[in-house]
């Protein structure tokens, strides 16, 4: 049998035999430099140890170098995976570092998103059920408890009078707190601008009060203070307060009268001209300030309180230091003014009301006292829309010629000089503008003035009727349009 050729590709046993793999450039290289190394090292044990004894040990040698040489200089072929892998976990520099604040980074920003939660959930709850109910009214207002009243008919009742916005949430909270006994029977002083634990603190507190304070606010008729009371709980009807200042008789008898000696300013302004014939005689005499009263007081004592305040008032602008306030209601009386006007003590705190509801600024007040006693002087009507206003219910600020001619012995409009009486009770600084006008205005001789953007308060102010009817084409449609939001306001 013929023999088969042998093929350079298979063995004798004819296994095929692989093509030898070509090493590369940089692989011959680590070979040749491993190969110096190492070759170095052998020739070192075998002069140490012969050839012959060293022969073993240097096969043992070779092997490990060789092993060595793979770990020193065999680069590894990194693929993504183990690029990624490396970078996560191996050989990196800042591996021990990112184990370390990995841990915490993730607790940290974990707590950032409760805290997060927190708040949102904090902020909803507080401003929805804890929140004030009207941050701006600091007004103290009476609250009474009765006794045997529960927790639950106590928050039903703060709820209902605008104190706090959820009673349920009052109720949890005196609770929680165990504050459920030290809710006592009385009256505590309360303010729409505390939260839901401060009206439970004071609630809590046991220190009911038996006065509460009232605060009367310039340029507030006797009207307004009527109402006033019966808000804050210190008056049941306004008309107690009312009958007490009108000029209607009651049982053939004018109330009024009884409070006229309480005040030397009643008594000057009874002398100087007859205070029957006004609406109110009172009007103009109920000092504004803050006041504390007695929670029984009734109207008769109020209004004693109020009047008596007026003298304290009237005193220090009025009466001479160190003089005799007899003097100043006895005998003739004496007069005040500017620019050639005289004015008794009466027609200062008329004019001083109608400044009072005119401007809203100490200098304004003084600028509108000159242009007043500018028209006197010229024998010009005021022409004064708080006049024309004053118990008519109009409050719009532009005002028809029908509402300006209005018949009435209060509306400047119509009438000569100074209305008949005092439109508000005015506060010190009006007063002291009655008594004390700006005196550049007075000598500039301004006539005239009106209001500009109607929430500023500013007035703008005029030497000319021409100056004035140009100032009131520019700001018309301001007020017009003020009085369009307001009844728009009302009407919901």
């Amino acid at each position: 049998m013929a023999s088969k050729p042998k093929n350079a590709l298979t063995t004798q046993k004819g296994a095929p035999k692989l093509p030898a793999k070509k090493k590369t450039d940089s692989e011959s290289l680590f070979d040749t430099q491993a190969e110096d190394l190492f070759g170095e090292e052998e020739k070192a044990q075998q002069h140490k140890y012969g050839r012959n004894n060293g022969e073993g040990l240097s096969r043992k040698k070779a092997v490990y170098n060789r092993e060595r040489y793979n770990s020193l200089f065999r680069t590894e072929r990194y693929t993504r995976k183990s690029v990624s892998r490396d970078r996560e976990y191996g050989m990196f520099w800042y591996d021990w570092l990112w184990h370390l604040l990995r841990p915490a980074l993730c607790f940290v920003c974990a707590l950032l998103v409760l805290l997060g939660i927190v708040s949102i959930a904090w902020d909803r709850l507080y401003n929805g059920y804890i929140a004030p109910r009207d941050g701006s009214d600091v007004t103290s207002y009476s609250f009474s408890v009765a006794s045997g009243e529960s927790v639950t008919t106590i928050g039903q009742h703060l709820e209902e009078q605008g104190y706090i916005s959820s009673s349920s949430l009052f109720k949890y909270y005196i609770q929680f707190y165990g504050l459920t006994n030290q809710l006592q029977s009385g009256v505590y002083q309360l303010s729409r601008s505390m939260d839901l634990f401060e009206v439970a603190t004071v609630l809590s507190s046991g220190k009911a009060s038996n006065e509460r304070t009232i605060r009367i606010l310039p340029g507030w008729t006797v009207e307004d203070v009527a109402d006033y009371l019966v808000q804050v709980g210190a008056l049941k009807n306004r008309y107690e307060l009312i009958m007490l200042c009108r000029n209607t008789p009651t049982n053939s008898k004018y109330l009024y009268r009884d409070y006229i000696d309480y005040s030397l300013a009643l008594i000057s302004a009874n002398e100087n001209k007859d205070l029957g014939q006004r609406t109110y005689p009172l009007e103009g005499y109920l000092a504004p300030d803050t006041y504390r009263i007695y929670l029984n007081a009734d109207a008769p004592s109020i209004l004693r309180t109020l009047i008596k305040q007026s003298d304290v008032v009237y005193n220090k602008l009025f009466v001479s230091e160190g003089g005799d306030e007899s003097e100043n209601y006895n005998g003739e009386a004496p007069t005040y003014g500017a620019k050639g006007v005289t004015l008794s003590s009466d027609e200062i705190y008329t004019l001083a009301s109608v400044i009072e509801k005119e401007a809203s600024t100490p200098e304004d007040m003084q600028r509108v006292s000159a242009v007043f006693y500018n028209r006197l002087a010229a024998n010009m009507r005021l022409q004064s829309d708080p006049t024309a206003k004053y118990l008519s219910g109009i409050t719009n600020i532009s005002l028809t010629s029908a509402q300006t001619n209005r018949s009435s012995p209060y509306n400047t409009y119509v009438v000569d000089g100074l209305p008949l009486g005092p439109i508000c009770s005015p506060g010190t600084a009006a007063l002291n503008a009655a008594l004390n006008p700006d005196p550049q205005y007075l000598d500039e001789n301004y006539l005239f003035f009106c209001a500009a953007e109607p929430t500023s308060g500013e007035l703008v102010f005029a030497k000319t009727y021409a100056e004035h009817q140009a100032n009131v084409e520019k700001y018309r449609p301001l007020w017009e349009e003020y009085d369009r939001q307001q009844s728009q306001k009302n009407s919901k």
